[in-house]
């Protein structure tokens, strides 16, 4: 997974989760990016490249924090942009698939 990527996911993870249970979810995520064929996985690669210059900038100036990656997630779910409703939306799907299917005593 890229860098986005991983925040995404753990913006999305949720907080009733365990050390464990985040594990697995972030692996499932990673293992399905990976299995994209090509030309899909290089899309949601370069939207991930893209959507993340700016608070990737931030970390590498020690500005970063983590709640504003969960504001940034929240409002990329109702950008009035397909692209970036999209891409929250894939990550997403993969994310809650993962909690109820593969995490362990995950209960919702």
């Amino acid at each position: 997974m890229l860098w986005l990527e991983r925040e995404v996911v753990a913006s999305l993870v949720s907080p009733e989760l365990d050390d464990e249970g985040r594990s697995v979810v972030e692996r499932y995520v990673d293992e399905s990016l990976q299995s994209m064929p090509d030309h899909l996985r290089a899309g949601v690669a370069a939207e991930s490249l893209v959507f993340g210059a700016w608070p990737r900038l931030q970390d590498a100036l020690g500005r970063y924090d983590r709640r504003s990656m969960d504001a940034r997630v929240e409002r990329w779910k109702t950008s009035r942009f397909d692209p970036v409703r999209q891409y929250v939306r894939l990550i997403q799907s993969l994310v809650v698939f993962a909690e109820h299917e593969l995490a362990p005593g995950m209960t919702r």
